[in-house]
């Protein structure tokens, strides 16, 4: 029966795959029928009414307007929103399938890689909600997929691919912001991989790779600049720093008392009375009191925050390392899952869901990572003893996920593992081949 099976998945590869995630997704269609809703979704929704106007005059720089504008070209409709993010979740099952099959040129294993990733079920879900995760996902992984697909990476590839990378990773930051290190990190990259072909060959596609996307940082923060009076792209840049400073606010000085004392005690608050996964969130639960009693604006309050958090860092460079390290290991090894699942209608549903995350799935998550961590050591240890010759794609994946692991860490404390989403298809993909090696390297070993 496993050789039968075997047969049909080599026959038919891609029509399985495809008709396994709508199956899917159907499946939740169904039972959920629901658009999540979060906190962070009231932005995205904002900022696509102000692109439904044609207009972002005072706009006041929550976010960046990827997002946003699918929702404003659907106009306004959150389940015709859900309904694209889920086609790009459809769609991304093939980008997983075609780039693991080219990469190993192995059918069934770029199979089994694409059925795992779809199978998470915080892959789906991330689809029927109002945030960037999906979109994220999509683009990054669509970077990856046009750098193996076109050979970008070698030195004889037409410039054009370069330009349509740079519009990609363009797209990708405006997205979501953090990701403004990729085309940096593409770059440099490229650069040194091929630096041996002569500066003046390589220097053209080099920045063709990354100028468009830090032309896109440029104007978004300028626009930001105008409207707000900070060049940055998101004005919650403050309150991340808040957050990273929480569990050393209290040395805050006392010029700064009215803020310390109500964010110190609203942390006092949520240690002892919250869920400890709320406690990084402490810098929003005292956000209205602190509205309140300093009569600042919003604006006004997160720039105030963000300045105290900074010179808290600076002065304090040992307990920041201690919470960029906190950040980074709940980056591998904390798991997120946003549901509102109350809406299932089926109780038995709702119930084995919750059971397939909570005691399957989520653990699964976290030994993934965990080998992903691994595999990368061996990665870069083989990188170092071959001298540092051998840039390859893999190099690239590992560089580019530990490299958003430190930078999350480095500027925001709180739902690590939601940052870790977009890089899930690749994690998964690097994992599986490297356990692949392993088996093959150890059957040789058995059969010599």
């Amino acid at each position: 029966m496993f050789k039968k099976l075997q047969e049909y998945i080599l026959k038919y590869p891609v029509a399985i795959l495809l008709t396994y995630g709508i199956l899917i997704r159907l499946l939740v269609f169904v039972f959920y029928h629901h658009v999540s809703i979060f906190p962070d979704s009231e932005d995205y929704t904002n900022l696509a009414q102000y692109l439904l106007n044609f207009s972002l005059e005072n706009y006041t720089g929550e976010r960046t307007p990827g997002l946003p504008f699918l929702i404003a070209l659907v106009g306004g409709n959150l389940y015709l929103t859900v309904l694209i993010q889920t086609l790009l979740g459809i769609l991304s099952l093939y980008l997983i399938y075609d780039f693991s099959k080219t990469k190993t040129g192995n059918v069934l294993l770029a199979f089994w890689i694409t059925i795992i990733t779809t199978s998470f079920l915080h892959f789906v879900f991330f689809e029927f909600a109002i945030l960037t995760e999906t979109l994220s996902m999509f683009f990054l992984f669509l970077s990856f997929w046009y750098l193996q697909k076109y050979e970008v990476l070698k030195s004889t590839t037409p410039l054009k691919h370069y330009l349509v990378l740079s519009v990609i990773l363009s797209v990708l930051y405006l997205v979501r912001p953090m990701f403004i290190y990729v085309p940096i990190g593409f770059s440099l990259f490229y650069l040194v991989k091929n630096f041996n072909f002569g500066i003046k060959k390589i220097l053209i596609k080099t920045l063709a790779i990354s100028l468009l996307p830090l032309v896109t940082f440029y104007n978004w923060c300028s626009l930001n600049e105008r409207n707000i009076g900070q060049f940055t792209s998101s004005y919650y840049l403050g309150m991340n720093f808040a957050q990273v400073a929480t569990s050393f606010f209290e040395k805050a000085p006392e010029e700064d008392k009215l803020i310390r004392d109500v964010f110190v005690a609203q942390r006092k608050y949520t240690r002892d009375n919250l869920p400890y996964h709320l406690y990084p969130m402490t810098a929003w639960f005292a956000y209205n009191q602190l509205i309140e009693e300093t009569d600042y604006t919003r604006l006004e309050l997160i720039n105030e925050m963000g300045r105290i958090s900074k010179e808290l860092i600076k002065n304090n460079p040992d307990l920041y390392a201690k919470q960029v390290v906190i950040s980074f290991r709940d980056f591998w090894f904390t798991s997120s899952l946003l549901w509102n699942v109350n809406e299932f209608q089926n109780v038995t549903i709702k119930k084995s869901l919750i059971g397939l995350w909570n005691y399957l799935e989520h653990y699964l998550l976290i030994l993934i990572n965990t080998l992903f961590l691994l595999f990368s050591i061996k990665k870069l240890f083989y990188f170092f003893k071959m001298k540092c010759q051998v840039f390859d794609l893999d190099l690239l994946i590992v560089a580019i996920v530990l490299s958003g692991a430190l930078a999350q860490a480095l500027v925001t404390y709180g739902s690590n593992s939601r940052f870790s989403f977009p890089y899930f298809p690749l994690i998964v993909y690097f994992v599986l081949v490297n356990v692949m090696t392993l088996k093959n390297n150890y059957a040789k070993r058995t059969l010599s």
